[in-house]
Formats: C-alpha cells, structure tokens, sequence
C-alpha cells in the first residue's frame, strides 16, 4: 500500500523495494518500480516471480490474500496503523525487520519531535480559541472524517475543534447540521482526477445552502492533499503540520498548499 511504500522509502530501503502497488506515487521513485496490482486486487504470480523476502500488507489487503502468501510460504506483516503513534510504532517494526533500526530510530524521534513542537504550542490553548474545523471528502451527499480518524487527530493537536468529533469514522452529514454548527474553516481534499480539478472546493465555495457558514464567508476553506492526510505513513507529521498553519497561522506561519 502507498503509506508503506512511502515507509520503505523514508527508510533508505529503495534498492530492496522489488514491488509496489498502482497507487504508490510517492516518492517519484516508487513509480518506476514493478507493479503487483492495486491495493486490493494482488497479482499472485507477479509476487512470486520477484522472490520478495519480506512483504508489507496492509489493513486493506484482503485477508484471503494474506492467507495466500501464508500458504506459499512468503513472509508476511501486516501494518494496521490507525494513530500518528501507531504510524510511528509500526515504522520501528519495519526498521527492525528490515535490519535499519539507526535509520529507523532517527526519522521516529524526529517525527516525534514534530509532534512534540505543535502540541506544546496548541495544549494551553484554551477552547473558545480554538476555531471549529470540518472537513470534507466528498459532496454529493457530504461525507466528513469523524472520531477516530486521522483527521480528527490532526484537527485536535492542531489546536482546533473537529465539527464532527461526535460522529464516528468516515460518515455523511447533513448541510443542516453543517449550518447550525457554522465551521470556521473549512478543509477540503485535493481533486487529483483528470476532468474536473478542484471539483470539490469550487462546490464548497459556490454553493448557495453554504454562503453563510463562516469559513465562506471568511475566505477560510482550504484545499489539503487527499493522499497527505490519509496515508499512515511518515508524512503523517507533515499533514499535522498542514493543519496547525491552517487552523493556527499566527502561531505556525501562513498555509502553502505546495509544501
């Protein structure tokens, strides 16, 4: 998967990685790498054919591919990260699997360092300062990152307020409950398709029902890159970092969605 790709890399380990899936793109690098298929659909014969010695699945292989590799004798690890310490934890894993605990050590106390540096900053503030953020995904109908997500994570150690911390996961929200809670900011991901760039921000910034909510009216919506907040991988902290300068540009310097 892409967020273990992008460990692998992070690692030093380029000249070891034999395959990659479709969607790993980051590093440029990965690109030019053997493709096994997609992040659901495994090539079977492809895997073999490279002789990995070491394959990193992820919480969206499925589980009858895994027994599969398993059967065939391949070893197989699974890294099922859900939290920024859990990305952490599971990059030592790798380290330590892949014999490069130095290197490993290193990127995780920076990583934890980072974190360390934005939520000394944002912990003593105190909560009617912190602007409420909701994010979206998609529009048609609304679908929002709850509780337990990535993103809620981001939000809070950012110093801000998740409009739909009440709610659990990836879920829909209705725009009448959007109005009557009246977002400050306003995060939107990426549009990566070829057609309609930015299909999503131009909805949220022209649509009518959302002309009164604050973040609108504020000029306050944001575009964030989908792959940046959704791959647990080492960019998790950069995605943190993204959110601290939207939600807190005095404190961390202006947003710059090229970074």
């Amino acid at each position: 998967a892409p967020g273990n790709t992008e460990i692998l890399f992070a690692l030093g380990l380029n000249d070891k990685i034999v395959g990659v899936t479709t969607y790993c793109d980051e590093p440029l690098e990965a690109l030019e790498k053997e493709k096994i298929g997609n992040v659901t659909e495994i090539d079977l014969e492809k895997i073999l054919s490279l002789q990995p010695e070491l394959i990193l699945a992820s919480s969206l292989t499925p589980d009858e591919t895994i027994l599969r590799l398993h059967e065939l004798k391949l070893p197989v690890f699974t890294l099922k990260s859900e939290t920024i310490e859990q990305v952490i934890e599971d990059i030592t894993k790798v380290a330590v699997l892949t014999g490069v605990e130095t290197t490993g050590l290193r990127l995780t106390e920076a990583m934890k360092e980072q974190v360390k540096k934005i939520s000394d900053l944002t912990q003593s503030i105190p909560d009617h300062q912190k602007p409420v953020v909701l994010h979206i995904i998609w529009h048609d109908p609304i679908w929002t990152a709850g509780n337990n997500t990535f993103i809620n994570e981001f939000i809070t150690l950012a110093g801000g307020k998740n409009l739909a911390e009440d709610i659990q996961g990836y879920s829909t929200i209705d725009f009448e409950e959007i109005l009557r809670r009246n977002p400050s900011i306003i995060t939107v991901i990426e549009n990566h398709g070829k057609n309609e760039e930015n299909q999503l921000y131009q909805f949220v910034t022209t649509d009518n029902r959302l002309k009164t909510v604050d973040a609108v009216k504020n000029n306050r919506v944001y575009l964030i890159d989908s792959n940046l907040v959704s791959r647990p991988g080492p960019r998790v902290v950069t995605a943190l970092q993204s959110f601290a300068q939207i939600i807190h540009p005095e404190i961390f310097g202006e947003y710059n969605i090229q970074k």
